[in-house]
């Protein structure tokens, strides 16, 4: 299994980091791609988990941490782009669930990762949140380019979801599908293509079912994991290295015997 989706330089996390890798390795739970969402703190995570070559990282400003200072710098992801364990760009994506406030900000930010993606051939991850609507539209702008884009910690509209289908767009299931009251995502993921997903904690946050009310971490994806083979029927061997393969397919640069 891969927790396609954690931040290990969390502080609950990184203070913990051996004992989440032996966790992980004991739950069967082989690769992480861990998120950053500060360039100016890519460095210091970066040194964290530069001596695990089971652990990725990506590159990239979360919407909600974007100012009308933010840039995203190419000079600086050109300089990073060399180390093996940077696969991915983002989190990027649009968040008007808190603010407004920097919505054009948002906007420009997100599609400098976009053509970021373009110029290094690095994978695309979103997150949306009351804004799927000006994703697709920004998205739209882009469907010649053939994106490799995932939809992280999907909650999305039906609507959304056939547009990630038609466009070859992968989504990532949280912990959130385990939900007691996560009814409608349910139905809307009843109709997703096995090919397409991925699985994750985003951890620290959404401990699944059992773990709830606890810190999530990497090795709780198992759970998600349980939940979903079941959820489509599937052997969990079978759906476990389904959605490893698709991690592969989508995060390209990653190698699997690391």
């Amino acid at each position: 299994m891969i927790d396609s989706h954690c931040h290990l330089n969390f502080l609950n996390l990184k203070n913990d980091l051996l004992n989440i890798i032996k966790r992980c390795k004991d739950s069967g739970v082989s690769k992480l791609l861990s998120i950053n969402t500060k360039p100016q703190e890519f460095e210091n995570h970066l040194d964290i988990i530069k001596d695990f070559k089971n652990i990725f990282i990506s590159y990239g400003i979360h919407p909600q941490e974007i100012n009308n200072e933010s840039i995203l710098s190419f000079e600086d992801l050109e300089k990073q782009i060399i180390n093996p364990q940077l696969i991915a760009l983002g989190e990027t994506g649009l968040d008007y669930y808190h603010s407004t406030e920097f919505k054009e900000k948002q906007i420009e930010i997100f599609e400098s990762h976009i053509e970021a993606s373009k110029l290094f051939d690095l994978p695309i991850i979103i997150h949306q949140r009351n804004s799927e609507k000006e994703i697709v539209e920004i998205l739209k702008k882009y469907n010649n380019d053939k994106l490799k884009v995932v939809f992280h910690c999907f909650t999305g509209s039906k609507e959304l979801l056939d547009f990630c289908l038609e466009n070859n767009y992968y989504i990532s299931l949280s912990g959130i599908v385990t939900f007691k009251n996560a009814f409608d995502l349910r139905e809307v993921i009843s109709k997703a293509s096995p090919e397409l997903l991925l699985i994750e904690t985003d951890s620290p946050y959404l401990s699944p079912v059992p773990m709830r009310g606890k810190v999530n971490e990497p090795s709780h994806v198992k759970f998600i994991a349980e939940y979903l083979a079941k959820f489509y029927s599937m052997n969990l061997d079978d759906f476990s290295e389904l959605t490893d393969n698709n991690f592969y397919k989508l995060f390209s640069k990653a190698k699997k015997d690391n």
